[in-house]
């Protein structure tokens, strides 16, 4: 029985003994497996990340300032260039002090002169701690004693420095301390291995040499060439061109975080308005990286050029710059005569000009006119601000008509004052009482405001009647007649490629049966000036809606003064075509001719004579400004009738109520005519669109204000 016992005992111990030996083995496995699922971790899920931090360790994108692409215009005009200046740059390597920079700023200055303008009382403050510390140390001696006491704390301690250096004391500075502060400032404020730009505005050739031959003695400090942009043809297009950001800037506040999730660097110069920030992704430079060798103390000892830096690539955009120019002069010498005629309360005239096919602007011009006749630019006004444009509107009508089946290519219609219950009258100008039989080509001729009324109850499905009502809800037929007008680009954007375009304003259309009516004679919604030209270019091309832009192509960087190779091309894009058919298109096209080309016809006094024949409509908006009433009048066409190669639209706002009417007119009939006696209709390429799916004694020759 004891010999079972003792063998019980022993295979107990074994059995213990083994099962230890399993725990421990488990534990030994579950270890390897834990590492090696975090090495898996490490090299699978963190390790592109890890070396991204090593990369970006070792291989720095240097933080120089790179130019900006050029921009050319349509005929390879050069609008915007970089233009190089001398520059003093410092940079910082991992391990420098703030003694060590000090003191290379101090033999910096024996060299070169430096603005103090920039320095803040921060600024000077923290000089004169770093350089007057006896001065400081007694100023603050029962201060030093209470913090060395532990009776208060370092932020306090800090606090109560800068409280005592004020502006006062700190004018014990002399002006090379300034300098010299001002400098340091400078070198301090770049990031470590990045160059940090200490001077660039107006360096003297001395100043240059100076310190280019005493480098070896200013760690850190090299010079170089920086850069501004260059408007060539001065203010010419100027808002549209665009600005960019000073080193001072950097990246705009608002966009600060934008800027630098891609990369940028929060003094990085970058385009702050329409094209230059549009376009900012192909016009910055690339900038140049480089690989540092330093030594266990972190100090640089050899560098290595991993790629290097180019400037940003060109665009070609789609204006002529001579048109352009042109334009505009032609633009304020229409005001002068216009504020002659009495047009003083007159305050904005725009412009846009393209080609009908493929959306390509040729010009756009605006301007702004204060009350004492001072003019300035407002390009932008062309796409950022709308209006009521009146009449011009009726073609758009016309054919939303014939879309939804409301008339009929050559319906008749009696253009007679419009009486509705309860008093309220409607009439076009051109018939202030009798009865005129008219057909849709005439109505656009004369501007016929009822033929347009009757078109919209039509679409309504009501034919007047003396005296009718008018229908409570227009909800269904208000949105057909809007709809209709989208389609040309009527209240809807245009997709030019510039930041801030508008898309207009549009009203309810529920319980206004009023306002139906005045929005097919264009008094209801508002449009851009850019919405008018998409609209009767679209006309022009025989129905298809392109949409607009200002660049043409994109061409790489070259690095002499030849334009590069395309690298791409951009045409106009079709939107849409609209809902109608060519003789419909036809019909309205030939009630423009006649607007512009017959006796009657509410242009023909400005665009009779054109050198080649154009086609158009007018229109006359009643607005108000500071309470009293005015008038919008707007003017838009094309030509030649046959083959479209040019499209306007102008708008002239807050213009004294007629009579008399003014000649607005004649500043479209000099364009077309300066156009097609000067161009040869270069760049005036076609996309295959399938594919793609007034004298102001005549009162006869406006439309009437409603």
């Amino acid at each position: 029985m004891k010999r079972v016992k003792q063998e019980s005992n022993e295979l107990k111990q074994k059995r213990q003994t083994n099962r230890r030996i399993g725990v421990i083995f488990m534990a030994i496995v579950s270890l390897l497996i834990i590492l090696v699922l975090r090495l898996g971790y490490l090299q699978i899920v963190k390790g592109e990340s890890y070396k991204k931090a090593v990369d970006n360790n070792e291989n720095i994108e240097v933080n120089e300032s790179v130019p900006r692409g050029r921009i050319y215009d349509r005929n390879g005009k050069l609008l915007v260039d970089n233009t190089s200046k001398k520059a003093i740059t410092y940079t910082r390597d991992r391990m420098t002090s703030r003694s060590e920079m000090l003191a290379t700023a101090k033999k910096l200055h024996k060299l070169m002169s430096m603005p103090t303008d920039a320095l803040t009382l921060r600024d000077k403050q923290d000089y004169f701690i770093m350089t007057h510390k006896d001065e400081v140390d007694k100023l603050m001696k029962k201060e030093l004693q209470l913090f060395e006491a532990g009776e208060i704390s370092q932020d306090k301690y800090n606090e109560a420095v800068y409280d005592k250096l004020t502006e006062k004391k700190l004018e014990e500075l002399s002006k090379d301390e300034l300098e010299i502060a001002a400098i340091f400032r400078e070198m301090s404020s770049g990031s470590q291995l990045s160059p940090q730009i200490i001077r660039n505005k107006d360096v003297s050739e001395k100043e240059y040499a100076l310190v280019s031959q005493n480098l070896n003695d200013l760690p850190g400090v090299n010079t170089t060439m920086d850069w501004d942009r260059k408007y060539v043809y001065g203010k010419t297009l100027r808002t549209m061109l665009g600005n960019v950001s000073s080193k001072e800037e950097g990246l705009p506040k608002e966009l600060v975080d934008y800027y630098l999730a891609k990369g940028y660097s929060r003094n990085d110069r970058v385009g702050q308005s329409y094209l230059e920030f549009q376009y900012e992704n192909v016009l910055r430079g690339k900038k140049k990286k480089m690989r540092y060798l330093t030594d266990k103390s972190g100090k640089i000892i050899d560098s290595e050029m991993i790629s290097e830096g180019s400037r940003g690539n060109d665009l070609i955009l789609t204006i002529d710059i001579d048109l352009q120019q042109k334009v505009e002069k032609l633009v304020d010498k229409h005001i002068q005569i216009l504020r002659s005629m009495n047009a003083r309360t007159m305050d904005k005239v725009l412009v846009v000009i393209q080609d009908p096919h493929n959306g390509d602007i040729l010009a756009l011009a605006g301007r702004q006119i204060d009350s004492n006749g001072k003019i300035s630019d407002y390009h932008y006004g062309t796409f950022t601000s709308q209006y009521a444009v009146g009449s011009s509107v009726k073609g758009a009508t016309l054919l939303t008509g014939y879309s939804n089946n409301a008339i009929k290519v050559g319906e008749h219609m009696i253009d007679q004052p419009l009486v509705f219950k309860g008093g309220v009258e409607k009439r076009s100008y051109f018939n202030a009482s009798g009865k005129v039989d008219i057909d849709d080509k005439e109505a656009l001729m004369h501007s016929s405001n009822v033929y347009m009324f009757k078109t919209a109850l039509k679409m309504a499905g009501l034919n007047y009647t003396p005296n009718m009502a008018l229908p409570a809800d227009i909800t269904e037929p208000g949105l057909k007649l809007r709809k209709g007008l989208n389609q040309f680009g009527l209240g809807v954007k245009t997709g030019i490629d510039l930041p801030n375009e508008v898309t207009g304003q549009t009203g309810v259309l529920k319980n206004n049966p009023g306002n139906f009516l005045d929005l097919a004679i264009g008094q209801y919604d508002t449009y851009t000036p850019l919405q008018l030209s998409q609209y009767i270019s679209t006309i022009a091309n025989n129905g298809y809606r392109i949409q607009p832009h200002l660049v043409k192509e994109i061409r790489a960087a070259s690095k002499t003064d030849k334009i590069g190779p395309v690298k791409e091309s951009i045409k106009g894009k079709v939107l849409n075509r609209i809902n109608n058919s060519q003789d419909e298109i036809d019909e309205v096209k030939k009630g423009f001719e006649m607007a512009f080309n017959n006796v009657p016809g509410t242009g023909y006094e400005s665009f009779k004579n054109t050198v080649v024949k154009s086609a158009g409509k007018t229109g006359t908006a009643e607005v108000f400004q500071d309470g009293k009433a005015r008038v919008n009048s707007t003017y838009i066409g094309y030509a030649p009738i046959d083959n479209p190669q040019l499209s306007f639209a102008i708008i002239y706002t807050n213009q004294p109520v007629p009579p008399p009417w003014l000649p607005g007119g004649d500043l479209g009939r000099d364009i077309i005519n300066d156009y097609f006696s000067s161009q040869t209709g270069k760049g005036n390429s076609k996309p295959d669109l399938k594919a793609n799916e007034t004298n102001k004694t005549k009162t006869t020759n406006a439309d009437q204000v409603e």
